[in-house]
Protein backbone atom coordinates (compact mmCIF):
# COMPACT_ATOMS: atom_id res chain seq x y z
CA UNK A 1 0.00 0.00 0.00
CA UNK A 2 1.35 3.91 -0.42
CA UNK A 3 1.75 6.52 1.82
CA UNK A 4 0.13 10.04 1.31
CA UNK A 5 3.12 11.02 0.59
CA UNK A 6 3.86 8.07 -1.87
CA UNK A 7 0.51 9.20 -3.80
CA UNK A 8 1.62 12.83 -4.15
CA UNK A 9 4.83 11.55 -5.81
CA UNK A 10 3.05 9.48 -7.87
CA UNK A 11 1.18 12.17 -9.36
CA UNK A 12 4.26 13.78 -10.57
CA UNK A 13 4.48 11.14 -13.69
CA UNK A 14 4.45 14.06 -16.48
CA UNK A 15 0.20 13.64 -17.10
CA UNK A 16 -0.52 16.36 -19.59
CA UNK A 17 -3.00 18.45 -17.45
CA UNK A 18 -4.64 21.88 -17.65
CA UNK A 19 -6.76 24.16 -15.44
CA UNK A 20 -8.02 27.98 -16.21
CA UNK A 21 -5.91 28.34 -19.21
CA UNK A 22 -2.49 26.95 -17.92
CA UNK A 23 -0.63 23.84 -17.70
CA UNK A 24 -0.18 22.17 -14.28
CA UNK A 25 3.20 20.85 -13.58
CA UNK A 26 2.15 19.14 -9.90
CA UNK A 27 -1.32 18.49 -8.98
CA UNK A 28 -0.38 18.33 -5.48
CA UNK A 29 1.10 22.16 -5.12
CA UNK A 30 -1.12 23.89 -7.31
CA UNK A 31 -3.73 26.29 -5.21
CA UNK A 32 -6.88 24.41 -7.20
CA UNK A 33 -5.94 20.74 -6.78
CA UNK A 34 -3.95 20.50 -3.91
CA UNK A 35 -7.15 19.86 -1.52
CA UNK A 36 -8.24 17.21 -3.47
CA UNK A 37 -4.63 15.63 -3.67
CA UNK A 38 -4.71 16.39 -0.05
CA UNK A 39 -7.46 14.59 1.15
CA UNK A 40 -6.97 11.98 -1.17
CA UNK A 41 -3.86 11.22 0.60
CA UNK A 42 -4.99 11.84 3.98
CA UNK A 43 -7.14 8.22 2.73
CA UNK A 44 -3.97 7.00 1.91
CA UNK A 45 -2.74 7.27 5.36
CA UNK A 46 -5.66 6.38 7.06
CA UNK A 47 -5.38 3.03 5.46
CA UNK A 48 -2.09 2.47 5.07
CA UNK A 49 -0.20 -0.39 6.45
CA UNK A 50 2.56 -2.58 5.49
CA UNK A 51 0.60 -6.07 6.16
CA UNK A 52 1.49 -8.15 2.81
CA UNK A 53 -1.91 -8.76 0.85
CA UNK A 54 -3.81 -6.05 2.79
CA UNK A 55 -5.44 -3.16 0.20
CA UNK A 56 -7.84 -0.19 0.31
CA UNK A 57 -11.65 -1.16 1.38
CA UNK A 58 -12.89 0.87 -1.89
CA UNK A 59 -12.08 -2.44 -3.40
CA UNK A 60 -13.81 -4.67 -1.38
CA UNK A 61 -16.36 -6.33 -4.04
CA UNK A 62 -19.11 -7.47 -1.40
CA UNK A 63 -20.70 -10.58 -1.45
CA UNK A 64 -23.00 -10.01 0.82
CA UNK A 65 -25.08 -7.17 2.54
CA UNK A 66 -23.49 -6.85 5.69
CA UNK A 67 -19.48 -6.83 3.50
CA UNK A 68 -21.00 -3.91 1.21
CA UNK A 69 -22.57 -2.12 4.73
CA UNK A 70 -19.47 -2.61 6.34
CA UNK A 71 -17.55 -1.42 3.15
CA UNK A 72 -19.70 1.87 2.80
CA UNK A 73 -18.63 2.32 6.36
CA UNK A 74 -14.70 1.78 6.07
CA UNK A 75 -15.28 4.19 3.01
CA UNK A 76 -16.41 7.32 4.96
CA UNK A 77 -14.18 10.13 5.44
CA UNK A 78 -10.93 11.71 3.91
CA UNK A 79 -11.54 11.67 0.19
CA UNK A 80 -15.19 10.38 -0.21
CA UNK A 81 -15.10 11.21 -3.67
CA UNK A 82 -11.84 9.80 -4.78
CA UNK A 83 -12.39 6.75 -2.95
CA UNK A 84 -16.33 6.59 -4.79
CA UNK A 85 -15.05 6.82 -8.05
CA UNK A 86 -12.23 4.18 -7.27
CA UNK A 87 -15.04 1.63 -6.27
CA UNK A 88 -17.75 3.09 -8.80
CA UNK A 89 -15.49 1.72 -11.21
CA UNK A 90 -14.37 -1.62 -9.86
CA UNK A 91 -17.78 -2.34 -8.96
CA UNK A 92 -19.44 -1.69 -12.54
CA UNK A 93 -16.81 -3.92 -14.34
CA UNK A 94 -17.30 -7.30 -11.59
CA UNK A 95 -21.03 -6.47 -12.42
CA UNK A 96 -20.64 -6.88 -15.63
CA UNK A 97 -17.84 -9.22 -16.27
CA UNK A 98 -20.32 -12.13 -16.57
CA UNK A 99 -22.14 -10.41 -19.35
CA UNK A 100 -19.15 -9.59 -21.25
CA UNK A 101 -17.45 -13.14 -21.00
CA UNK A 102 -20.55 -14.34 -23.32
CA UNK A 103 -18.97 -12.05 -25.76
CA UNK A 104 -15.38 -13.05 -25.69
CA UNK A 105 -14.34 -15.09 -22.12
CA UNK A 106 -10.77 -12.88 -21.85
CA UNK A 107 -12.79 -10.11 -21.41
CA UNK A 108 -13.96 -11.22 -17.45
CA UNK A 109 -10.50 -12.45 -17.18
CA UNK A 110 -8.70 -9.12 -18.30
CA UNK A 111 -11.19 -7.54 -15.53
CA UNK A 112 -10.32 -9.40 -12.81
CA UNK A 113 -6.39 -8.99 -13.49
CA UNK A 114 -7.01 -5.16 -13.66
CA UNK A 115 -8.46 -5.07 -10.59
CA UNK A 116 -6.10 -7.32 -8.85
CA UNK A 117 -3.49 -5.02 -10.37
CA UNK A 118 -4.96 -1.60 -8.64
CA UNK A 119 -6.14 -2.89 -5.47
CA UNK A 120 -1.86 -4.55 -5.23
CA UNK A 121 -0.81 -1.14 -6.55
CA UNK A 122 -3.04 1.23 -4.33
CA UNK A 123 -3.77 3.34 -7.71
CA UNK A 124 -6.72 4.75 -8.09
CA UNK A 125 -9.44 5.29 -10.68
CA UNK A 126 -12.07 7.79 -12.29
CA UNK A 127 -14.98 6.14 -14.28
CA UNK A 128 -14.92 7.90 -17.69
CA UNK A 129 -17.85 7.76 -19.42
CA UNK A 130 -19.85 10.51 -21.01
CA UNK A 131 -19.19 11.75 -24.66
CA UNK A 132 -19.07 15.03 -26.22
CA UNK A 133 -22.63 13.84 -28.13
CA UNK A 134 -22.61 16.64 -30.16
CA UNK A 135 -26.06 16.95 -31.73
CA UNK A 136 -28.04 15.07 -29.10
CA UNK A 137 -30.60 13.70 -31.51
CA UNK A 138 -28.03 12.18 -34.05
CA UNK A 139 -26.44 8.77 -33.86
CA UNK A 140 -22.73 8.69 -33.17
CA UNK A 141 -22.46 7.57 -36.55
CA UNK A 142 -24.30 10.58 -37.69
CA UNK A 143 -22.59 13.32 -35.68
CA UNK A 144 -20.77 15.76 -38.31
CA UNK A 145 -17.37 15.31 -36.80
CA UNK A 146 -17.12 11.35 -35.78
CA UNK A 147 -14.90 11.92 -32.62
CA UNK A 148 -18.31 13.78 -31.04
CA UNK A 149 -17.99 10.08 -29.38
CA UNK A 150 -14.91 7.96 -28.62
CA UNK A 151 -13.86 5.65 -30.97
CA UNK A 152 -11.63 3.49 -31.91
CA UNK A 153 -9.76 5.06 -35.00
CA UNK A 154 -6.96 2.54 -35.52
CA UNK A 155 -5.83 -0.87 -34.42
CA UNK A 156 -2.66 -2.78 -34.63
CA UNK A 157 -1.67 -6.85 -33.27
CA UNK A 158 -1.06 -5.48 -29.41
CA UNK A 159 -4.44 -2.88 -28.87
CA UNK A 160 -6.33 -0.11 -30.24
CA UNK A 161 -5.82 3.74 -30.72
CA UNK A 162 -8.87 5.71 -29.44
CA UNK A 163 -9.67 9.24 -30.13
CA UNK A 164 -12.64 11.78 -28.71
CA UNK A 165 -13.53 13.02 -25.57
CA UNK A 166 -15.14 12.16 -22.26
CA UNK A 167 -16.56 15.27 -19.97
CA UNK A 168 -17.24 15.83 -16.31
CA UNK A 169 -14.87 13.03 -15.25
CA UNK A 170 -14.40 14.15 -11.63
CA UNK A 171 -11.26 13.53 -10.00
CA UNK A 172 -9.63 12.74 -13.47
CA UNK A 173 -6.82 14.52 -12.89
CA UNK A 174 -5.38 13.68 -9.17
CA UNK A 175 -6.26 9.37 -10.08
CA UNK A 176 -4.03 7.11 -11.67
CA UNK A 177 -6.50 5.13 -14.17
CA UNK A 178 -9.25 6.34 -16.52
CA UNK A 179 -11.65 3.33 -16.66
CA UNK A 180 -13.65 4.46 -19.79
CA UNK A 181 -17.08 3.36 -20.37
CA UNK A 182 -19.65 3.57 -23.37
CA UNK A 183 -21.75 6.23 -22.89
CA UNK A 184 -24.95 4.63 -23.82
CA UNK A 185 -25.86 1.34 -25.75
CA UNK A 186 -24.86 1.10 -29.11
CA UNK A 187 -26.02 -0.33 -31.88
CA UNK A 188 -25.17 -2.13 -35.23
CA UNK A 189 -22.17 -0.34 -36.96
CA UNK A 190 -21.86 1.80 -34.19
CA UNK A 191 -18.88 -0.72 -33.40
CA UNK A 192 -16.36 1.28 -33.00
CA UNK A 193 -17.94 3.27 -30.18
CA UNK A 194 -18.55 0.19 -28.29
CA UNK A 195 -15.60 0.30 -26.46
CA UNK A 196 -14.28 -0.02 -22.94
CA UNK A 197 -11.04 0.13 -21.30
CA UNK A 198 -8.61 1.44 -18.78
CA UNK A 199 -5.54 3.54 -19.53
CA UNK A 200 -3.12 5.19 -17.31
CA UNK A 201 -3.53 8.81 -17.17
CA UNK A 202 -0.15 10.16 -18.15
CA UNK A 203 -0.58 7.86 -21.52
CA UNK A 204 0.60 9.94 -24.71
CA UNK A 205 -2.35 11.36 -26.28
CA UNK A 206 -4.03 12.26 -23.34
CA UNK A 207 -4.84 15.47 -21.84
CA UNK A 208 -7.11 16.64 -19.16
CA UNK A 209 -8.81 20.23 -18.93
CA UNK A 210 -10.06 20.98 -15.32
CA UNK A 211 -12.39 22.97 -14.00
CA UNK A 212 -13.05 23.31 -10.81
CA UNK A 213 -15.22 24.68 -7.61
CA UNK A 214 -12.38 25.13 -5.26
CA UNK A 215 -12.44 29.02 -4.00
CA UNK A 216 -10.08 31.35 -4.46
CA UNK A 217 -11.21 33.37 -1.40
CA UNK A 218 -7.76 33.10 0.92
CA UNK A 219 -10.08 33.57 3.95
CA UNK A 220 -11.61 29.76 3.97
CA UNK A 221 -13.95 31.14 7.30
CA UNK A 222 -15.99 31.94 4.09
CA UNK A 223 -15.87 29.32 2.56
CA UNK A 224 -16.00 26.39 5.63
CA UNK A 225 -16.96 23.50 3.25
CA UNK A 226 -15.58 23.80 -0.39
CA UNK A 227 -12.36 25.26 1.02
CA UNK A 228 -11.78 21.73 2.63
CA UNK A 229 -13.76 19.31 0.54
CA UNK A 230 -13.64 20.21 -3.44
CA UNK A 231 -12.64 18.04 -6.43
CA UNK A 232 -12.11 18.94 -10.08
CA UNK A 233 -13.90 17.78 -13.37
CA UNK A 234 -11.94 16.87 -16.15
CA UNK A 235 -12.56 16.89 -19.97
CA UNK A 236 -10.30 14.26 -21.22
CA UNK A 237 -9.22 14.20 -24.74
CA UNK A 238 -7.66 11.40 -26.36
CA UNK A 239 -6.13 11.90 -29.24
CA UNK A 240 -4.85 8.82 -31.00
CA UNK A 241 -3.92 7.60 -27.11
CA UNK A 242 -2.56 3.25 -27.39
CA UNK A 243 -4.65 1.12 -24.92
CA UNK A 244 -3.20 -2.47 -24.65
CA UNK A 245 -4.99 -5.64 -25.46
CA UNK A 246 -4.60 -6.91 -21.99
CA UNK A 247 -6.66 -3.47 -20.64
CA UNK A 248 -9.59 -3.76 -23.79
CA UNK A 249 -12.90 -4.99 -21.93
CA UNK A 250 -15.05 -4.19 -25.00
CA UNK A 251 -14.13 -3.92 -28.31
CA UNK A 252 -17.17 -4.07 -31.05
CA UNK A 253 -19.68 -6.19 -29.32
CA UNK A 254 -22.41 -3.51 -29.76
CA UNK A 255 -24.89 -5.65 -27.96
CA UNK A 256 -22.91 -5.90 -24.81
CA UNK A 257 -22.05 -1.94 -24.58
CA UNK A 258 -25.54 -1.29 -22.38
CA UNK A 259 -23.97 -3.89 -20.03
CA UNK A 260 -21.21 -1.54 -18.97
CA UNK A 261 -23.72 1.30 -19.28
CA UNK A 262 -26.34 0.14 -17.01
CA UNK A 263 -23.87 -1.58 -14.51
CA UNK A 264 -21.82 1.91 -13.97
CA UNK A 265 -25.03 3.56 -13.75
CA UNK A 266 -25.99 1.30 -11.02
CA UNK A 267 -23.02 1.87 -8.71
CA UNK A 268 -23.14 5.62 -9.60
CA UNK A 269 -26.75 5.83 -8.47
CA UNK A 270 -25.83 3.31 -5.13
CA UNK A 271 -22.88 5.75 -4.38
CA UNK A 272 -24.95 9.05 -4.63
CA UNK A 273 -27.94 7.68 -3.11
CA UNK A 274 -25.98 5.28 0.50
CA UNK A 275 -24.71 6.89 3.40
CA UNK A 276 -22.71 10.08 1.72
CA UNK A 277 -26.57 11.46 1.00
CA UNK A 278 -28.44 10.29 4.28
CA UNK A 279 -25.38 11.93 5.78
CA UNK A 280 -26.44 15.30 3.98
CA UNK A 281 -30.05 14.68 4.16
CA UNK A 282 -29.60 14.65 7.79
CA UNK A 283 -27.33 17.66 8.00
CA UNK A 284 -30.04 19.80 6.00
CA UNK A 285 -32.27 18.95 8.31
CA UNK A 286 -30.33 20.19 11.33
CA UNK A 287 -29.15 23.21 9.56
CA UNK A 288 -32.46 24.24 9.33
CA UNK A 289 -33.75 23.38 12.43
CA UNK A 290 -30.59 25.74 14.03
CA UNK A 291 -31.39 28.29 11.29
CA UNK A 292 -35.54 28.56 12.97
CA UNK A 293 -33.53 28.43 16.32
CA UNK A 294 -31.47 30.79 15.81
CA UNK A 295 -34.31 33.21 14.60
CA UNK A 296 -36.01 32.26 17.58
CA UNK A 297 -39.07 30.49 14.76
CA UNK A 298 -38.60 27.12 16.71
CA UNK A 299 -41.69 26.67 18.16
CA UNK A 300 -43.98 28.22 14.96
CA UNK A 301 -46.35 25.57 13.53
CA UNK A 302 -45.27 26.70 10.28
CA UNK A 303 -41.47 25.89 10.99
CA UNK A 304 -42.71 22.53 12.22
CA UNK A 305 -44.11 21.78 8.86
CA UNK A 306 -41.61 22.61 7.22
CA UNK A 307 -38.56 20.51 9.38
CA UNK A 308 -41.52 17.63 8.87
CA UNK A 309 -41.00 18.07 5.28
CA UNK A 310 -37.32 17.72 5.44
CA UNK A 311 -37.26 14.75 7.77
CA UNK A 312 -39.61 12.58 5.67
CA UNK A 313 -37.36 13.55 2.42
CA UNK A 314 -34.19 12.26 4.36
CA UNK A 315 -36.01 8.93 5.81
CA UNK A 316 -37.75 8.02 2.37
CA UNK A 317 -34.61 8.44 0.70
CA UNK A 318 -32.85 5.98 3.49
CA UNK A 319 -35.72 3.67 3.11
CA UNK A 320 -35.27 3.33 -0.54
CA UNK A 321 -31.53 2.61 -0.05
CA UNK A 322 -32.19 -0.14 2.38
CA UNK A 323 -34.61 -1.50 0.13
CA UNK A 324 -32.16 -1.41 -2.41
CA UNK A 325 -29.95 -3.55 -0.18
CA UNK A 326 -33.03 -5.69 0.93
CA UNK A 327 -33.63 -6.68 -2.65
CA UNK A 328 -29.98 -7.02 -3.62
CA UNK A 329 -28.94 -9.62 -6.11
CA UNK A 330 -25.48 -11.73 -6.64
CA UNK A 331 -24.85 -11.98 -10.51
CA UNK A 332 -22.71 -15.57 -11.36
CA UNK A 333 -19.47 -14.15 -10.11
CA UNK A 334 -21.28 -13.69 -6.80
CA UNK A 335 -20.62 -9.71 -6.14
CA UNK A 336 -23.89 -8.75 -4.77
CA UNK A 337 -25.86 -5.96 -6.39
CA UNK A 338 -28.18 -3.64 -4.87
CA UNK A 339 -31.79 -3.79 -6.86
CA UNK A 340 -31.64 -1.67 -9.70
CA UNK A 341 -35.29 -0.79 -9.57
CA UNK A 342 -35.03 0.67 -6.05
CA UNK A 343 -31.96 2.29 -6.61
CA UNK A 344 -33.16 3.66 -9.46
CA UNK A 345 -36.53 5.35 -8.10
CA UNK A 346 -34.38 6.30 -5.20
CA UNK A 347 -32.27 8.46 -7.04
CA UNK A 348 -34.94 9.56 -9.18
CA UNK A 349 -37.19 10.69 -6.01
CA UNK A 350 -33.59 12.48 -4.30
CA UNK A 351 -33.31 14.34 -7.74
CA UNK A 352 -36.47 15.08 -8.50
CA UNK A 353 -37.19 17.13 -4.77
CA UNK A 354 -33.81 17.46 -3.34
CA UNK A 355 -33.64 21.55 -4.95
CA UNK A 356 -37.39 21.88 -3.40
CA UNK A 357 -36.34 20.75 0.29
CA UNK A 358 -33.04 22.94 -0.78
CA UNK A 359 -35.64 25.89 -0.96
CA UNK A 360 -37.84 25.19 2.81
CA UNK A 361 -34.03 25.59 3.58
CA UNK A 362 -33.65 28.83 2.38
CA UNK A 363 -36.65 29.63 3.20
CA UNK A 364 -36.56 28.90 7.20
CA UNK A 365 -32.60 30.75 7.30
CA UNK A 366 -33.70 34.02 5.39
CA UNK A 367 -31.66 36.24 3.31
CA UNK A 368 -29.02 36.26 5.81
CA UNK A 369 -27.83 33.61 3.77
CA UNK A 370 -26.80 35.05 0.78
CA UNK A 371 -26.09 38.61 2.39
CA UNK A 372 -24.19 37.69 5.80
CA UNK A 373 -21.42 39.78 6.24
CA UNK A 374 -17.71 38.14 6.22
CA UNK A 375 -16.33 37.03 8.84
CA UNK A 376 -13.15 38.86 8.37
CA UNK A 377 -16.30 42.15 8.99
CA UNK A 378 -16.56 40.68 12.27
CA UNK A 379 -12.61 40.46 13.13
CA UNK A 380 -12.61 44.43 12.59
CA UNK A 381 -13.26 46.13 15.78
CA UNK A 382 -15.31 48.40 14.94
CA UNK A 383 -17.65 46.39 13.34
CA UNK A 384 -17.82 43.88 16.12
CA UNK A 385 -20.21 45.42 18.14
CA UNK A 386 -22.58 46.78 15.88
CA UNK A 387 -22.53 42.48 14.57
CA UNK A 388 -22.94 41.18 18.15
CA UNK A 389 -26.20 43.99 18.54
CA UNK A 390 -27.79 42.64 15.18
CA UNK A 391 -27.47 39.04 14.80
CA UNK A 392 -26.66 37.71 18.65
CA UNK A 393 -29.64 36.21 20.54
CA UNK A 394 -29.95 34.53 23.64
CA UNK A 395 -28.65 31.20 22.44
CA UNK A 396 -26.40 31.56 19.52
CA UNK A 397 -23.82 33.98 19.33
CA UNK A 398 -23.17 36.41 16.59
CA UNK A 399 -20.49 34.90 15.17
CA UNK A 400 -22.36 31.19 15.59
CA UNK A 401 -24.97 32.59 12.94
CA UNK A 402 -22.83 34.35 11.27
CA UNK A 403 -20.58 30.64 10.71
CA UNK A 404 -24.45 28.99 10.08
CA UNK A 405 -25.34 31.34 7.06
CA UNK A 406 -22.00 30.68 5.53
CA UNK A 407 -21.80 27.21 5.65
CA UNK A 408 -25.68 27.16 4.56
CA UNK A 409 -24.51 29.33 1.68
CA UNK A 410 -21.31 27.50 0.82
CA UNK A 411 -23.33 24.39 0.70
CA UNK A 412 -26.62 25.35 -1.62
CA UNK A 413 -26.36 28.93 -2.89
CA UNK A 414 -22.62 29.10 -4.02
CA UNK A 415 -20.05 27.03 -6.31
CA UNK A 416 -20.18 24.35 -4.41
CA UNK A 417 -24.12 24.19 -3.79
CA UNK A 418 -24.33 24.92 -7.87
CA UNK A 419 -21.94 21.27 -8.21
CA UNK A 420 -23.87 19.36 -6.03
CA UNK A 421 -26.98 20.61 -7.19
CA UNK A 422 -26.01 19.57 -10.89
CA UNK A 423 -24.34 16.37 -10.28
CA UNK A 424 -26.54 15.20 -7.75
CA UNK A 425 -29.30 15.23 -10.49
CA UNK A 426 -26.95 14.45 -13.67
CA UNK A 427 -24.63 11.20 -11.67
CA UNK A 428 -26.02 8.14 -13.10
CA UNK A 429 -27.75 9.52 -15.55
CA UNK A 430 -30.38 12.31 -15.43
CA UNK A 431 -34.16 12.16 -14.48
CA UNK A 432 -35.08 10.20 -17.36
CA UNK A 433 -32.20 7.42 -17.38
CA UNK A 434 -33.86 7.06 -13.90
CA UNK A 435 -37.45 6.70 -15.54
CA UNK A 436 -36.41 4.66 -18.04
CA UNK A 437 -34.72 2.40 -15.64
CA UNK A 438 -37.40 2.33 -13.75
CA UNK A 439 -39.84 1.46 -15.97
CA UNK A 440 -37.68 -1.71 -17.55
CA UNK A 441 -37.36 -2.98 -13.93
CA UNK A 442 -40.89 -2.82 -12.61
CA UNK A 443 -42.90 -5.44 -12.72
CA UNK A 444 -46.00 -3.77 -14.67
CA UNK A 445 -47.39 -7.23 -15.37
CA UNK A 446 -48.03 -8.09 -11.83
CA UNK A 447 -49.41 -4.65 -11.45
CA UNK A 448 -52.00 -5.27 -14.08
CA UNK A 449 -52.67 -8.37 -12.75
CA UNK A 450 -53.62 -6.79 -9.20
CA UNK A 451 -55.74 -4.46 -11.03
CA UNK A 452 -57.99 -6.80 -12.78
CA UNK A 453 -58.39 -9.24 -9.92
CA UNK A 454 -59.70 -6.15 -8.28
CA UNK A 455 -61.69 -5.17 -10.72
CA UNK A 456 -63.08 -8.24 -11.88
CA UNK A 457 -61.37 -8.54 -15.40
CA UNK A 458 -60.77 -11.99 -17.12
CA UNK A 459 -56.95 -13.27 -17.56
CA UNK A 460 -56.10 -11.88 -20.80
CA UNK A 461 -55.46 -15.02 -23.34
CA UNK A 462 -52.41 -17.01 -23.96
Amino acid sequence: MKTGDQYRESLRDGRSLFIEGERVEDPATHPLLKTAVDNCAANYDLYYTPDHGAYNPAYIIPRSREEAEERLKKMRGPAEITATTSATCVLALGSAGPELAKARPEYRTRIYDFIDYVRKNDLRCAETVTDAKGNRKRRPLEQDDPDMYLRVVDRNADGIFVTGCKMHITVAAIVHELVVFPTKAMRKGEEAYAVSFSIPVNSPGVSIINTSYAPHDPDTRHFPVSSKTNSPEGFIVFDRAFVPNERIFLDGEVEHASDLAYALGLWERTGGGGIYASDGEDRMVGLAALAAEAAGAADEPGIHDKLSTLMMFATMNKAGHDAAWSNAVQNEDGNLMPSTLYISATKYYHAEFNDRMVDILHDIAGALVANAPSMADYDNPKLRGILDALLATPKFSAEDRLKLYHFIRDTTADAYGGWSSVTGKQAGGGLFAQRLVTIRNYDLEHAKALARRAVGMAEPAG
